[in-house]
């Protein structure tokens, strides 16, 4: 969808896809900080995810202690069923599967306190090259402001985050802010909802956008500081 005026688009660029979630290593603590930021400031809440899948991985060659990937797997289909398992490549040109395998579950809202707790008891996670389980989980929403509680005015756009729970806590965020300029009133906002995001926002990463002239695109530069 295209937005018909200008907003503030905040996005990492595409040479770094994540950002580190608040709460450090602990799956609980970040997964809270996520549930804070989506209560306070969205129009969803933390059991209304757009998508959730969880990914376990077999060890990698010279990984130590491979067995612990494979009681990861079974103890994790002993929870949620077989789900899907795939090489987690192909060799190329020959079109040889990779020894290394994922198993991938597709899993419904019902199941979303289940797999999360399920992530935060398994703590602490074996290290391993890839894996050895993530918890990833998308939102699509509205922005609110945190003190009324109402829906920000002239959101064309739905915002969105994902969420990496594993080993290391990370997220993807997509936020579209209905401000046109870098305004006293848009910064007002920006502070107050900084005290909920789930991760530090960089300046740097803030964007003017607007439609085209086609109204087929958007088109964005440098937030100019006012």
């Amino acid at each position: 969808m295209i937005a018909d005026q200008p907003f503030i688009f905040y996005s990492l660029p595409k040479s770094r896809t994540t950002q580190q979630l608040s709460g450090g290593r602990k799956i609980e603590k970040a997964w809270e900080n996520v549930c804070a930021f989506l209560n306070n400031c969205t129009t969803t809440g933390p059991d209304q995810p757009t998508s959730i899948s969880l990914t376990a991985y077999t060890a990698f060659t010279g990984d130590e202690n491979p067995e612990i990937a494979d009681r990861i797997i079974a103890d994790t289909k002993q929870f949620f069923g077989g789900g899907q398992t795939d090489p987690i490549a192909y060799s190329y040109p020959s079109g040889v599967p990779d020894s290394q395998t994922k198993t991938e579950w597709r899993l419904e809202k019902q199941d979303l306190k289940k797999v999360v707790d399920y992530l935060i008891n398994g703590q602490p996670w074996h290290k391993f090259t890839f894996g050895p389980i993530e918890l990833i989980i998308s939102y699509d929403f509205k922005l609110i402001d945190p003190v009324t509680q109402t829906e920000l005015n002239n959101q064309n756009i739905n915002s969105s985050i994902m969420i990496w729970l594993s080993r290391s806590c990370v997220c993807s965020p997509d936020l579209c802010l209905p401000f046109e300029n870098s305004s006293k009133e848009f910064y007002n906002y920006l502070k107050q909802i900084e005290e909920f995001l789930p991760f530090k926002l960089e300046h740097k990463y803030l964007r003017l956008g607007r439609p085209n002239k086609t109204k087929s695109a958007h088109i964005f530069t440098k937030l100019k500081v006012t």
